[in-house]
């Protein structure tokens, strides 16, 4: 991920907290949930053809954590799982 186009986030003084006074010095870990939380919303859900295409596309992207969805849910959801973990 390219982390250095953000810029730092500006420092809140508040006398009564110690936390806002830290600062970020590393990107955080980036998830996609695009293949659980976005696939429910869709009218038409994604075949595992499509959530595989959806997943390498991920990945290429430089993605290390991917949520991939709820097994249990539906027979698409198990057969992408599984064939992920073949």
């Amino acid at each position: 991920m390219a982390h250095a186009k953000y810029r730092a986030t500006v420092p809140v003084d508040l006398t009564d907290r110690t936390w806002p006074d830290r600062r970020l010095t590393h990107a955080p870990r980036w998830c996609s949930v695009d293949l659980r939380d976005g696939n429910q919303a869709l009218i038409d859900p994604m075949d595992p053809q499509r959530k595989a295409a959806l997943f390498d596309q991920l990945v290429a992207m430089g993605f290390k954590e991917i949520e991939v969805g709820f097994p249990s849910a539906s027979q698409p959801d198990y057969d992408f799982v599984r064939y992920l973990i073949d």
